[in-house]
């Protein structure tokens, strides 16, 4: 196995501050030994077999996260994404946890790892793209984890609400809360080889004690004095809108922070008051919505060219779905919500996976009790005086390793994927460790924190895999973001809308030559089926008609299941492939798609996972 020195990913991952003075192991591996010494070999059949399912690909090609993730996530995020989606719409409960994760990882300052032999936060940039009205404002549910608290506030401020009166001016001017000078340039303290401060952010101002969330309508000189304030505060929109604004602006045009926040890279700034001032290590999480025509104007707002080839697109976890056209209860009282135990259930392939366990309480309790643990490690660790390091143990680097070496060796050997996507992939693999190291911590916050003294932690091999799995499947959204970006509202990339146009025409062609393998019993009886999702039961009682057994009919469902005629939108129910429907597998044609896909089905299980 590849020792630590050999990596070129984590260059480093000793302690730079001597022996932790406590330890908190992980989860021990379970199937280390499912990797191969042939990198190529990954992606093969050793895998977790959660994708590897015919029914988890489908459900894995149309976006959702899958049913492997969701066992992976640590309690203060499954249970009320559990809520979310026992609610009957599983883009809600994801699109909940895309913005989930930015907002925890503003919850925890002072958190550091080694990635490529620097000292990295885990902060994270993510992105919901969907038609109006299509439930992206769910996102706002993530904000509810750093909603004030009387319990937290003091001298008139809270978390959210921002500061006082007198402390806002204090802070205008350079002064902290507690009256002490605001320090001028960099600090002193040293972070490993780097020239980084590995201390609180502000000596004498506590994380917890101050307003998480920073404005995206904002000047550049706004934004730059929030972030020496609160270097991992986190800019919260439900619009693109509100950020592109200020981007396209004169006054707001921040790119260049936005660019270097997430890689933690030193702002420098110069004021007339106050001379040279340097953010060292800024740490700020973005969590955003808008629709697909808004996304454009984002990404261009700095005058830059909208696209994939556009620096902010590639530090992007993506997450974007097409509007199912159903109507939802809207009338359910908080009583139904709090002892709901069925009712209607999503048309996505994964509503099943919601219904198992015991559950009590509604969704606000449940984000209240959560909300209330995010405070208090926020709180801890933005006393710390040291930063807390999470390091990767040997087995869990070769894990990364081995799925993004192969993912870059597919996409090497794809001529079709577009340069301008490289990018998006090796972010992927920095954005496959944050995620990771902020599900540790949210572990931790579920735990208790540990003391001060603690210096390092090791991550968790559930948090790895998830990290992993979560970040490939934002590639695979980010495929598709840049294939529509390229063709609705930037130039025309040629290879790339090329191969969609000719999978897109090819398409009928196929379900033709599919149908002329079966005989013409049979192809009368498919086109007897409805048009729209029918059950198991339904598709039986037609088999009479045809000269069919009931059971020959299951045999024949499953078989066109694997040839592409037939679909499962969820359990029981199945539905004729239609090349022109939304519905269709939203990566077909997508180049670079189906190696994502095919290292994702390849990843074996490193750790069992606890049930949904």
């Amino acid at each position: 196995m590849t020792t630590s020195s050999e990596n070129p990913f984590f260059s480093d991952t000793s302690q730079p501050q001597g022996p932790p003075d406590t330890f908190i192991p992980p989860p021990a591996l379970e199937s280390a030994a499912d990797y191969d010494e042939d990198s190529s070999s990954f992606g093969g059949t050793d895998s977790s077999g959660d994708a590897s399912s015919s029914g988890e690909l489908e459900s894995l090609r149309q976006g959702y996260l899958s049913r492997r993730i969701l066992k992976l996530l640590p309690e203060l995020l499954a249970e009320p994404a559990f809520r979310i989606g026992q609610r009957g719409d599983l883009r809600k409960r994801d699109v909940f946890l895309t913005g989930a994760l930015p907002v925890w990882a503003g919850a925890l300052p002072n958190v550091r790892f080694r990635y490529g032999g620097t000292g990295v936060s885990p902060n994270l940039y993510s992105a919901v793209v969907a038609p109006p009205a299509s439930g992206k404002s769910a996102l706002r549910h993530a904000r509810k984890y750093g909603r004030p608290s009387s319990s937290t506030s003091s001298g008139g401020t809270s978390p959210e609400s921002g500061s006082s009166p007198e402390n806002r001016t204090a802070l205008e001017s350079g002064a902290s809360p507690e009256g002490r000078a605001s320090p001028q340039g960099s600090s002193t303290g040293q972070e490993g080889p780097e020239e980084e401060p590995p201390g609180r952010e502000r000596p004498g101002v506590r994380a917890g004690r101050r307003q998480l969330f920073l404005a995206a309508d904002s000047s550049a000189a706004a934004l730059k004095r929030r972030l020496e304030e609160i270097p991992h505060g986190v800019i919260f929109e439900t619009e693109f809108q509100a950020l592109s604004r200020a981007l396209g602006s004169s006054w707001g045009s921040f790119t260049d922070v936005l660019l270097k926040g997430l890689q933690n890279e030193a702002i420098r700034m110069s004021r007339s008051s106050k001379g040279a001032v340097t953010i060292p290590h800024p740490a700020p999480s973005i969590a955003l919505a808008g629709t697909p025509a808004a996304l454009g104007g984002f990404m261009s707002g700095s005058g830059s060219t909208p696209g994939t080839g556009n620096g902010l697109f590639s530090r992007f976890l993506f997450y974007r779905f097409d509007r199912e056209f159903e109507w939802s209860p809207q009338f359910r009282s908080p009583q139904s919500e709090s002892t709901q135990s069925e009712g209607p259930q999503s048309e996505g392939p994964q509503s099943e996976d919601l219904q198992s366990g015991e559950r009590r309480g509604s969704l606000e309790e449940s984000l209240r009790g959560a909300g209330q643990k995010f405070r208090e490690a926020r709180r801890q660790l933005g006393a710390r005086e040291t930063p807390l390091w999470v390091s990767v143990p040997g087995a869990l680097q070769e894990a990364h390793t081995r799925a993004f070496r192969s993912l870059t060796k597919k996409w090497g050997e794809d001529g079709s994927v577009p340069r301008s996507m490289q990018a998006s992939l090796t972010r992927a693999g920095l954005q496959a460790v944050k995620i990771a190291v902020v599900l540790r911590g949210v572990r931790l916050a579920e735990s208790g924190i540990p003391p001060a003294s603690t210096q390092s932690i090791e991550l968790g091999a559930e948090d790895m895999e998830a990290g992993i799995r979560l970040s490939l499947t934002y590639l695979l959204h980010a495929i598709e973001v840049g294939a529509r970006l390229q063709g609705d509202d930037g130039p025309q990339d040629t290879c790339l809308q090329g191969k969609a146009l000719q999978e897109k025409a090819g398409s009928q062609a196929k379900l033709n030559e599919r149908k002329r393998d079966l005989t013409e019993r049979q192809r009368e009886y498919l086109e007897a089926l409805p048009e729209e999702p029918f059950s198991t039961a339904e598709a039986k009682d037609l088999a009479s008609g045809f000269g069919a057994s009931k059971r020959g009919v299951q045999r024949w469902l499953k078989s066109w299941r694997k040839a592409g005629l037939l679909r499962k939108p969820k359990r029981g129910m199945w539905a004729k492939r239609r090349p022109e429907r939304e519905d269709s597998p939203r990566t077909e044609g997508l180049p670079g798609a189906e190696s994502v896909i095919s290292v994702i089905d390849g990843i074996p299980a490193l750790v069992g996972g606890r049930a949904p």
